[in-house]
Protein backbone atom coordinates (compact mmCIF):
# COMPACT_ATOMS: atom_id res chain seq x y z
CA UNK A 1 0.00 0.00 0.00
CA UNK A 2 0.92 3.57 -0.88
CA UNK A 3 2.41 5.78 2.40
CA UNK A 4 1.09 9.28 1.38
CA UNK A 5 2.07 12.59 3.50
CA UNK A 6 -0.97 15.03 3.71
CA UNK A 7 0.33 18.06 4.47
CA UNK A 8 -2.49 20.52 5.71
CA UNK A 9 -2.28 24.52 5.00
CA UNK A 10 -6.11 25.64 5.31
CA UNK A 11 -7.66 27.63 2.65
CA UNK A 12 -11.33 27.73 1.13
CA UNK A 13 -10.93 23.44 1.52
CA UNK A 14 -10.76 24.36 5.04
CA UNK A 15 -13.27 27.18 5.72
CA UNK A 16 -16.06 27.61 7.60
CA UNK A 17 -18.85 30.42 7.78
CA UNK A 18 -18.03 33.37 10.24
CA UNK A 19 -19.18 36.52 11.22
CA UNK A 20 -16.65 37.92 8.95
CA UNK A 21 -16.92 35.47 5.63
CA UNK A 22 -14.90 32.25 5.19
CA UNK A 23 -12.21 31.55 7.27
CA UNK A 24 -10.44 28.43 7.08
CA UNK A 25 -10.31 26.17 10.61
CA UNK A 26 -10.40 22.67 9.43
CA UNK A 27 -7.58 20.23 9.77
CA UNK A 28 -6.38 18.05 7.40
CA UNK A 29 -7.85 14.57 9.44
CA UNK A 30 -11.54 16.67 8.92
CA UNK A 31 -10.34 16.66 5.43
CA UNK A 32 -9.00 13.50 4.86
CA UNK A 33 -11.77 11.81 6.83
CA UNK A 34 -14.21 13.02 4.16
CA UNK A 35 -12.72 10.99 1.67
CA UNK A 36 -14.81 7.53 0.97
CA UNK A 37 -13.31 4.31 2.15
CA UNK A 38 -13.38 2.60 -1.23
CA UNK A 39 -10.95 5.16 -2.88
CA UNK A 40 -8.74 5.75 -0.21
CA UNK A 41 -6.86 3.06 -0.91
CA UNK A 42 -3.08 4.36 0.30
CA UNK A 43 -2.01 4.82 3.94
CA UNK A 44 -1.90 8.57 4.89
CA UNK A 45 -0.39 10.43 7.52
CA UNK A 46 -1.37 13.64 7.82
CA UNK A 47 0.47 17.52 8.61
CA UNK A 48 -1.59 20.11 9.68
CA UNK A 49 1.44 22.72 8.80
CA UNK A 50 -0.60 26.49 8.68
CA UNK A 51 -4.20 27.34 8.19
CA UNK A 52 -4.23 30.63 6.49
CA UNK A 53 -6.34 31.86 3.49
CA UNK A 54 -3.92 31.22 0.54
CA UNK A 55 -4.09 35.28 -0.05
CA UNK A 56 -2.22 35.59 3.41
CA UNK A 57 0.61 32.80 2.59
CA UNK A 58 4.33 34.15 2.12
CA UNK A 59 7.62 33.14 0.62
CA UNK A 60 8.47 32.02 4.01
CA UNK A 61 5.51 29.43 4.65
CA UNK A 62 6.01 28.25 0.74
CA UNK A 63 9.86 27.51 1.46
CA UNK A 64 8.33 25.56 4.68
CA UNK A 65 6.01 23.41 2.22
CA UNK A 66 8.99 22.57 0.44
CA UNK A 67 11.34 22.00 3.11
CA UNK A 68 8.54 19.18 4.50
CA UNK A 69 8.56 17.42 1.54
CA UNK A 70 11.91 17.71 1.05
CA UNK A 71 12.77 16.44 4.25
CA UNK A 72 10.07 13.32 3.36
CA UNK A 73 10.95 12.15 0.51
CA UNK A 74 12.72 9.21 1.37
CA UNK A 75 9.61 8.21 3.61
CA UNK A 76 6.73 8.69 1.38
CA UNK A 77 5.73 7.85 -1.80
CA UNK A 78 3.37 10.69 -3.25
CA UNK A 79 2.59 14.02 -1.57
CA UNK A 80 -0.67 15.79 -1.34
CA UNK A 81 -0.84 19.84 -0.21
CA UNK A 82 -4.10 21.05 0.34
CA UNK A 83 -3.88 24.41 -0.50
CA UNK A 84 -6.89 27.44 -0.95
CA UNK A 85 -7.12 28.30 -4.63
CA UNK A 86 -6.52 31.94 -4.69
CA UNK A 87 -2.37 31.63 -5.00
CA UNK A 88 -2.33 28.10 -5.54
CA UNK A 89 -0.73 28.26 -9.26
CA UNK A 90 2.19 30.32 -7.31
CA UNK A 91 2.94 27.92 -4.83
CA UNK A 92 2.34 24.92 -7.50
CA UNK A 93 5.30 26.73 -9.67
CA UNK A 94 7.21 27.33 -6.68
CA UNK A 95 7.11 23.71 -5.70
CA UNK A 96 7.69 22.80 -9.18
CA UNK A 97 10.70 24.94 -9.53
CA UNK A 98 12.18 24.39 -6.23
CA UNK A 99 11.84 20.69 -5.75
CA UNK A 100 13.86 20.22 -9.21
CA UNK A 101 13.09 16.82 -11.19
CA UNK A 102 11.32 15.51 -7.93
CA UNK A 103 10.54 12.11 -8.78
CA UNK A 104 7.38 11.40 -6.62
CA UNK A 105 4.35 12.80 -6.75
CA UNK A 106 3.61 16.43 -5.47
CA UNK A 107 -0.26 16.88 -5.91
CA UNK A 108 -1.69 19.99 -4.80
CA UNK A 109 -5.60 20.76 -4.42
CA UNK A 110 -8.60 22.57 -2.89
CA UNK A 111 -11.73 23.67 -3.57
CA UNK A 112 -14.04 26.43 -5.17
CA UNK A 113 -16.20 25.79 -2.04
CA UNK A 114 -15.99 24.67 1.51
CA UNK A 115 -15.89 20.48 2.45
CA UNK A 116 -19.31 20.05 3.25
CA UNK A 117 -21.41 22.67 1.53
CA UNK A 118 -24.15 21.74 -1.02
CA UNK A 119 -22.52 20.92 -4.11
CA UNK A 120 -18.73 21.54 -2.35
CA UNK A 121 -16.33 19.90 -4.99
CA UNK A 122 -13.60 19.34 -2.10
CA UNK A 123 -14.35 15.79 -1.41
CA UNK A 124 -13.69 15.38 -5.34
CA UNK A 125 -10.71 16.86 -5.77
CA UNK A 126 -9.23 15.78 -2.59
CA UNK A 127 -10.32 12.05 -3.70
CA UNK A 128 -8.52 12.66 -7.41
CA UNK A 129 -5.41 14.11 -5.25
CA UNK A 130 -4.88 10.93 -3.44
CA UNK A 131 -5.10 9.07 -6.74
CA UNK A 132 -2.46 10.93 -8.40
CA UNK A 133 -0.13 11.12 -5.26
CA UNK A 134 -0.63 7.15 -5.43
CA UNK A 135 0.71 6.94 -9.17
CA UNK A 136 3.66 7.25 -11.10
CA UNK A 137 3.52 10.67 -11.84
CA UNK A 138 6.65 12.91 -11.15
CA UNK A 139 7.23 16.26 -9.71
CA UNK A 140 4.14 19.30 -8.24
CA UNK A 141 1.55 19.50 -10.00
CA UNK A 142 -2.07 20.96 -9.48
CA UNK A 143 -5.54 18.37 -9.55
CA UNK A 144 -8.54 20.78 -9.61
CA UNK A 145 -11.53 20.45 -11.85
CA UNK A 146 -10.74 16.86 -13.07
CA UNK A 147 -7.65 18.00 -13.73
CA UNK A 148 -3.69 17.55 -13.80
CA UNK A 149 -1.73 20.64 -14.42
CA UNK A 150 1.87 20.74 -14.18
CA UNK A 151 3.23 23.29 -11.72
CA UNK A 152 4.84 25.40 -14.01
CA UNK A 153 1.89 25.58 -15.82
CA UNK A 154 -1.32 25.66 -14.27
CA UNK A 155 -3.54 28.79 -13.61
CA UNK A 156 -6.35 30.55 -12.74
CA UNK A 157 -9.03 31.49 -15.00
CA UNK A 158 -12.45 31.64 -12.87
CA UNK A 159 -13.23 33.20 -9.67
CA UNK A 160 -15.99 30.63 -9.11
CA UNK A 161 -16.74 27.71 -10.94
CA UNK A 162 -15.18 24.28 -10.54
CA UNK A 163 -12.99 24.10 -13.23
CA UNK A 164 -11.26 27.03 -12.12
CA UNK A 165 -7.62 25.61 -13.52
CA UNK A 166 -6.31 25.65 -16.74
CA UNK A 167 -2.29 24.87 -18.56
CA UNK A 168 -1.18 27.54 -20.08
CA UNK A 169 0.73 24.98 -22.54
CA UNK A 170 -3.15 24.13 -23.38
CA UNK A 171 -1.98 20.08 -22.48
CA UNK A 172 -3.30 18.85 -19.10
CA UNK A 173 -0.99 16.11 -17.57
CA UNK A 174 -3.50 13.93 -16.40
CA UNK A 175 -7.18 13.45 -15.60
CA UNK A 176 -9.59 12.60 -12.76
CA UNK A 177 -13.22 10.83 -13.79
CA UNK A 178 -14.29 10.70 -10.21
CA UNK A 179 -12.99 6.94 -9.85
CA UNK A 180 -10.35 6.79 -12.54
CA UNK A 181 -6.88 9.07 -12.69
CA UNK A 182 -4.95 8.86 -15.53
CA UNK A 183 -1.60 10.22 -16.64
CA UNK A 184 -0.88 11.58 -20.30
CA UNK A 185 2.30 13.20 -20.00
CA UNK A 186 4.92 13.78 -17.34
CA UNK A 187 7.53 16.28 -16.94
CA UNK A 188 11.02 15.24 -17.75
CA UNK A 189 13.33 13.16 -15.62
CA UNK A 190 16.43 14.70 -14.27
CA UNK A 191 18.90 15.14 -11.13
CA UNK A 192 17.19 15.85 -8.20
CA UNK A 193 17.86 18.84 -6.05
CA UNK A 194 16.60 21.66 -3.67
CA UNK A 195 15.86 25.24 -4.72
CA UNK A 196 14.33 27.10 -1.88
CA UNK A 197 12.31 30.13 -2.75
CA UNK A 198 13.68 33.48 -1.58
CA UNK A 199 12.02 36.43 -0.90
CA UNK A 200 11.78 38.81 -4.02
CA UNK A 201 10.55 42.32 -4.25
CA UNK A 202 8.31 42.18 -7.60
CA UNK A 203 5.63 44.14 -9.04
CA UNK A 204 3.01 42.94 -12.21
CA UNK A 205 2.04 45.70 -13.78
CA UNK A 206 -1.13 45.87 -16.74
CA UNK A 207 -0.87 48.54 -20.01
CA UNK A 208 -3.94 50.55 -19.82
CA UNK A 209 -4.73 54.04 -21.91
CA UNK A 210 -3.01 56.31 -19.58
CA UNK A 211 -0.73 54.03 -17.51
CA UNK A 212 1.50 56.63 -15.40
CA UNK A 213 5.46 56.30 -16.01
CA UNK A 214 6.10 57.01 -12.81
CA UNK A 215 4.15 54.09 -11.33
CA UNK A 216 7.18 52.20 -13.58
CA UNK A 217 9.52 54.32 -12.89
CA UNK A 218 9.00 53.60 -8.80
CA UNK A 219 10.05 49.72 -9.56
CA UNK A 220 13.18 51.19 -9.82
CA UNK A 221 15.60 48.65 -7.42
CA UNK A 222 13.09 45.99 -7.24
CA UNK A 223 14.24 42.52 -8.05
CA UNK A 224 11.51 41.84 -10.95
CA UNK A 225 8.36 44.12 -12.56
CA UNK A 226 6.51 42.24 -15.08
CA UNK A 227 4.51 44.23 -17.66
CA UNK A 228 1.26 42.39 -19.32
CA UNK A 229 1.35 44.09 -22.54
CA UNK A 230 -0.93 44.63 -25.30
CA UNK A 231 -1.65 41.34 -27.36
CA UNK A 232 1.52 40.01 -28.30
CA UNK A 233 3.52 41.71 -25.74
CA UNK A 234 2.79 45.41 -26.79
CA UNK A 235 4.28 48.65 -24.72
CA UNK A 236 3.39 52.38 -25.61
CA UNK A 237 6.38 53.83 -27.07
CA UNK A 238 6.33 56.59 -24.28
CA UNK A 239 7.30 54.07 -21.83
CA UNK A 240 10.93 52.79 -23.73
CA UNK A 241 12.83 55.04 -22.28
CA UNK A 242 11.25 54.09 -18.38
CA UNK A 243 12.03 50.60 -19.29
CA UNK A 244 15.46 51.73 -19.92
CA UNK A 245 15.70 52.88 -16.99
CA UNK A 246 14.25 50.32 -14.77
CA UNK A 247 16.26 47.99 -16.33
CA UNK A 248 19.57 49.62 -16.16
CA UNK A 249 18.90 50.09 -11.83
CA UNK A 250 19.20 46.17 -11.97
CA UNK A 251 15.80 45.00 -12.47
CA UNK A 252 14.74 42.12 -14.19
CA UNK A 253 12.18 43.71 -17.05
CA UNK A 254 9.84 40.69 -17.89
CA UNK A 255 7.22 41.22 -20.60
CA UNK A 256 4.19 39.17 -20.56
CA UNK A 257 0.67 39.88 -21.95
CA UNK A 258 -2.91 40.44 -21.17
CA UNK A 259 -4.61 37.86 -23.06
CA UNK A 260 -5.43 34.69 -21.71
CA UNK A 261 -4.21 32.81 -24.36
CA UNK A 262 -1.17 32.55 -27.36
CA UNK A 263 1.83 34.35 -25.01
CA UNK A 264 3.43 37.35 -25.68
CA UNK A 265 5.57 37.46 -28.79
CA UNK A 266 8.22 40.68 -28.71
CA UNK A 267 9.82 40.00 -32.48
CA UNK A 268 6.58 40.34 -34.72
CA UNK A 269 5.54 43.75 -33.95
CA UNK A 270 7.95 46.86 -34.16
CA UNK A 271 6.34 47.78 -30.44
CA UNK A 272 7.31 44.24 -28.98
CA UNK A 273 11.24 44.50 -30.69
CA UNK A 274 11.95 48.27 -28.94
CA UNK A 275 10.94 47.41 -25.58
CA UNK A 276 13.33 44.31 -25.93
CA UNK A 277 15.91 46.84 -27.28
CA UNK A 278 15.13 48.90 -23.65
CA UNK A 279 16.19 45.92 -21.75
CA UNK A 280 12.75 43.71 -21.49
CA UNK A 281 13.07 39.55 -21.80
CA UNK A 282 9.99 38.46 -23.29
CA UNK A 283 7.89 35.16 -21.34
CA UNK A 284 6.79 33.84 -24.44
CA UNK A 285 4.02 31.45 -23.40
CA UNK A 286 5.84 31.39 -19.71
CA UNK A 287 2.85 32.32 -17.11
CA UNK A 288 3.60 34.91 -14.94
CA UNK A 289 3.19 32.23 -11.74
CA UNK A 290 6.27 30.38 -13.07
CA UNK A 291 8.43 33.14 -14.24
CA UNK A 292 8.39 34.62 -10.57
CA UNK A 293 8.67 30.67 -9.05
CA UNK A 294 11.87 30.81 -11.08
CA UNK A 295 13.44 34.07 -9.86
CA UNK A 296 12.43 32.81 -6.21
CA UNK A 297 14.15 29.77 -6.68
CA UNK A 298 16.94 30.99 -8.25
CA UNK A 299 16.64 28.90 -11.39
CA UNK A 300 16.53 29.95 -15.34
CA UNK A 301 13.33 31.88 -16.59
CA UNK A 302 11.46 29.32 -19.16
CA UNK A 303 13.39 26.59 -18.10
CA UNK A 304 11.72 23.31 -18.41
Amino acid sequence: MKRIYLIATGGTIACRQTPHGYEPVLDGQTLLNAVPERLRCCEVTVRDLMCVDSTDVTTEQRAEIVREIWNNRSRYDGFVVTHGTDTMAYTAAVLYRALEAFDKPVIVTGSMHPLGVPDSDAEDNLCGALAAACSDYRGAAVLCGGLLLRGCDAVKIHSSRPNAFAAVSGVPDGSWDGETFTIAHRPPEGSMALHLPKNIRTAVLDMAPGFAPEVLLACRGLDAVVLRGYGMGGVPSGLVSVVEAVAKSGTRVLLSTQCAHGGADSTVYAVGQRIERAGAVCLGAQSVEDALACIACGVDVHSA
